[in-house]
């Protein structure tokens, strides 16, 4: 497996693109809302992407590593600044 590091967070939200991933899971899309709401209002102009609503596509859990990487490229394009994933049950 390939490891990769990550990029420093920024200092604030403020003016960034943050992506919420879901997926798929039972109220995962619930808390990110709830998360991506939060931000909003603690941010001036930070932008919330909900991945399940670009790329619907994305929203299920796979065990396949090629599957995996091409969701990681297809949301990488969006090119957030801070990426947020949360599993639900």
């Amino acid at each position: 497996m390939e490891m990769i590091s990550g990029n420093p967070l920024p200092e604030t939200l403020d003016g960034k693109k943050v992506l919420l991933r879901w997926n798929g899971k039972h109220n995962g899309d619930l808390f990110l809302n709830r998360v991506g709401e939060l931000m909003a209002e603690k941010f001036k102009g930070v932008e919330i992407i909900k991945a399940w609503e670009v790329f619907p596509e994305t929203n299920i859990i796979t065990a396949h590593a090629d599957k995996s990487k091409d969701f990681a490229k297809k949301l990488s394009g969006i090119n957030p600044d801070v990426s947020i994933g949360a599993n639900g049950d």
